[in-house]
């Protein structure tokens, strides 16, 4: 598979089989990651593979909840989502945050050196090229599990207590700031595969100025 066919074939999976995924595999796939580029030269990112049912659980426990279809509904209509595509996909989604954690053939939580608060009074976008470089390293793993057969999915460490609650869990030094979960697997068979939204080049892109003209 060539680099646009993965590119193509990455697609976001929260429905996992039993599969772990081969370490050789695994560590193909974040030695891609670590190929990406680094704001700062010196790349200094870590991953901690959670294999452990144990600390999975307790790493859920956070967040874990149980959602009726009236409150899931409830949480679409609040977050303005009139997109039936969108909203297909969060209602599927957002029930799965627990099972695909604990199912997934891999757990990565991704780790960056920040020098500054990262949910502080930013200042300078300048502030956030640490955040923006660990983002071009979870794509770079993304698209190199595609082309494993491997797909995936990430959870955003929303609130400073649930980052405070993954670092105590796992002992995650305090200079080292933690984006999200990256859940990594094998498509369960009923997997839901979202139709994804079409986009077209030609009406994306514009020639020096933003008319094109």
């Amino acid at each position: 598979m060539d680099v646009y066919e993965a590119i193509a074939a990455r697609r976001t999976i929260r429905a996992f089989d039993e599969r772990p995924i081969e370490r050789a595999i695994l560590e193909r796939m974040l030695q891609a990651g670590l190929h990406a580029p680094s704001h700062d030269h010196l790349r200094k990112w870590r991953f901690v593979v959670v294999d452990d049912r144990v600390k999975r659980m307790k790493l859920v426990s956070f967040f874990q909840r149980e959602w009726t279809e009236r409150e899931l509904e409830s949480w679409l209509e609040n977050a303005g989502m009139e997109n039936d595509c969108q909203r297909a996909m969060y209602r599927d989604g957002v029930p799965k945050q627990t099972t695909m954690i604990l199912d997934a053939g891999a757990l990565v939580i991704p780790c960056f050196r920040q020098s500054e608060p990262l949910l502080d009074k930013k200042t300078s976008l300048h502030e956030l090229n640490a955040f923006a470089s660990m983002w071009a390293v979870l794509e770079n793993i993304l698209i190199a599990g595609a082309s494993e057969g491997v797909f995936g999915v990430t959870k955003i460490i929303s609130s400073l207590p649930e980052r405070d609650h993954v670092r105590a869990a796992l002992g995650i030094p305090g200079e080292y700031e933690i984006p999200c979960y990256l859940a990594l697997g094998y498509p369960r068979e009923d997997a839901v595969w979202h139709a994804q939204m079409p986009v077209d080049v030609k009406a994306s892109v514009f020639v020096n100025s933003w008319s094109g003209t």
